[in-house]
């Protein structure tokens, strides 16, 4: 049980960044989809067409 409870405040920050880190990408991800279904059909083409053309160099 010692061995547990030394280790426990590093687990818990250790915890605390990978939380965040899933929060932040997750959250990008989220925000992305939601703001691509509502944005104008044209600057979705203009990405679109923006992104083919650059992987196209």
């Amino acid at each position: 049980m010692e061995e547990y409870s030394r280790a426990l405040p590093r687990g818990i920050v250790a915890d605390c960044g990978g939380a965040f880190t899933m929060g932040t990408i997750g959250g990008g991800i989220f925000q992305a989809i939601k703001g691509f279904r509502s944005s104008p059909e044209k600057i979705i083409r203009v990405l679109i067409f923006n992104i083919l053309r650059l992987f196209s160099l």
